[in-house]
């Protein structure tokens, strides 16, 4: 069929109807396209980012959708079409006439470059009657000093020869029933991040569904696929190089620390990951059990709250500040909030036993209610893609840092000038490019301690444990993620505050207290060696 005579775009002004106007590609399901819960996101970010154009970008080809296509629907008796729309959305205030006459190749330098500078991103919408939503890739809310997306990447988009940018963001798009069940719509999330950042190709949700489907039982069939228990989450981490790790039984910690510690350690790092949740319906007393699902966990909001303390020893870790996770969720859109509001909740499980009550976490879910937020979360378990070379695991580092803490926090309190409060600890993997650039740019180093630091060889990847007194960097603790964990693991020291490093250079040149400390934990006794090991004058002079 020739294309000749067919419109390549459209321009309107951004509405909620014609929004949802351009994602309903069959008019008897627009009722149902107006009742998800994409278009209420949807609704909400575009208005918070002043959205006031879309373009629309007739028969795209989506390369992700083309290989759904060609694995089923071109097998189909109905026609379905091979071709998307892929509506652009800017929140500059342009005359219709004037974006027409750039898209149609008279040069306006003025208005493509308002074009670059106010565009918001794009979502492919796909042709199909109800999983419209296709690829999407839209900028994220600012940060304000407490929003956090570290596993983000640049994306380019080019519309009819403009050259435009979506900075910091991870593409997004919603579940397929017949190819791709949530599970392996987050994992696709999950690896546009990891695919940047460990240099992997990055499947389409039909290839994702085919390598986990490798251990699939011969009973049941690949297409349509209806979801991905854990063992196949794990296999689809597998196909693309990379190790799964499982952090299970989060949801059994009444504050939900051991859920924030990890996942900020590791988002830190720049690695996004899989969270798995069981939804409940709290509509009813005791709430209901609505099902399992997956979301990929791409940042997180430190709120202002004062850390609760852990423990007997009130062990203060930086992540127990986080008030929300933000999350990729195949039913609801990019970047949507999961609030930890400290509600505990009660729910009748599957086999009608009643559980909890249990920390849960806020959602945009609806339950049998229609209410917004009335589906509730209960968290699961972290499923995390690591390169091969990371070894050593976020619980490990927290529990040596934990007891040199409780030793050492007693010694400064009881010291001439104490502290306040116990010592704010910031544990997170990173590389040894950002360590270092975080050396270079230290003002408080003597020159040749710096030199030091950043000529000698570290490992690729680095746990860091930094404490902190009040807002200030105390100490640096670098570890070896690459190691074993039967090992030492402590490869550096970088010492931020001169009397406090005295004096513990003074306490730890005696080495039973070395001997101590190994009595409970290997890592804390590291630390203690290398401050007998490495003299006070050594590192100040």
């Amino acid at each position: 069929m020739s294309d000749e005579g067919l419109p390549t775009f459209d321009i309107y002004p951004y509405s909620r109807p014609q929004l949802e106007a351009l994602l309903t590609s069959y008019p008897e399901t627009a009722a149902t396209i107006r009742s998800k819960l994409h278009l209420e996101y949807f609704a909400g970010y575009f208005g918070d980012l002043n959205a006031k154009l879309i373009v629309v970008e007739r028969r795209y080809v989506d390369r992700d959708f083309l290989e759904d296509y060609a694995a089923y629907y071109v097998r189909c008796f109905d026609d379905y079409d091979r071709y998307c729309n892929r509506l652009h959305f800017f929140r500059c205030d342009i005359a219709e006439d004037q974006v027409r006459r750039v898209l149609q190749g008279e040069d306006d330098a003025a208005t493509v470059e308002a074009l670059s500078e106010g565009y918001l991103g794009f979502v492919v919408a796909k042709p199909l009657p109800t999983t419209v939503v296709g690829r999407t890739c839209l900028i994220t809310y600012l940060p304000e000093g407490r929003r956090f997306f570290p596993n983000t990447r640049d994306y380019d988009a080019h519309l009819f020869g403009i050259d435009l940018k979506i900075r910091n963001t991870l593409a997004f798009q919603e579940q397929d029933n017949v190819v791709a069940a949530c599970a392996t719509s987050a994992l696709w999330s999950v690896f546009q991040g990891t695919g940047k950042l460990f240099q992997h190709p990055i499947p389409s949700p039909v290839e994702i569904t085919k390598a986990a489907a490798e251990r699939l039982p011969s009973s049941t069939r690949l297409l349509p696929n209806r979801g991905l228990n854990l063992e196949m989450m794990a296999h689809a981490i597998r196909s693309v190089g990379l190790e799964p790790f499982l952090i299970n039984g989060a949801a059994t910690a009444t504050d939900h620390y051991t859920l924030k510690g990890a996942a900020y350690a590791y988002l830190q790092g720049h690695i996004p990951m899989i969270l798995g949740i069981t939804l409940i319906d709290t509509t009813h007393t005791p709430a209901t059990f609505m099902g399992k699902h997956a979301v990929a966990l791409t940042g997180f909001s430190l709120g202002d709250g004062a850390i609760q303390p852990y423990g007997s020893t009130g062990f203060r870790l930086r992540a127990s500040r986080i008030d929300k996770f933000y999350v990729h969720d195949d039913q609801v859109g990019p970047f949507a909030r999961m609030i930890f509001d400290g509600t505990k909740s009660t729910y009748r499980s599957p086999p009608g036993q009643i559980m909890g009550p249990t920390a849960s976490i806020s959602t945009s879910w609806r339950g049998e209610n229609g209410v917004i937020g009335s589906g509730r979360a209960l968290s699961e378990m972290l499923l995390i893609p690591l390169y091969h070379k990371i070894r050593v695991p976020f619980s490990s580092i927290h529990d040596g840092v934990l007891q040199f803490d409780s030793f050492v926090s007693k010694l400064l309190q009881a010291g001439p000038e104490p502290l306040a409060e116990n010592l704010e600890w910031d544990i997170f993997l990173t590389t040894v490019i950002d360590v270092k650039k975080g050396i270079r740019e230290n003002k408080t180093l003597p020159a040749n301690r710096k030199a030091t630091l950043l000529t000698r060889p570290f490992p690729r990847f680095i746990w860091c444990a930094t404490a902190l007194a009040g807002n200030d960097k105390v100490f640096d603790f670098l570890f070896d993620a690459t190691d074993i964990e039967q090992g030492q693991c402590l490869v550096g020291v970088v010492e931020h505050d001169k009397k406090l490093s005295e004096v513990l250079h003074e306490v730890f040149s005696d080495a039973n207290v070395e001997t101590l400390l190994g009595n409970r934990h290997r890592f804390a006794a590291a630390i203690a060696r290398w401050f007998r090991m490495h003299p006070f004058d050594e590192m100040w002079n």
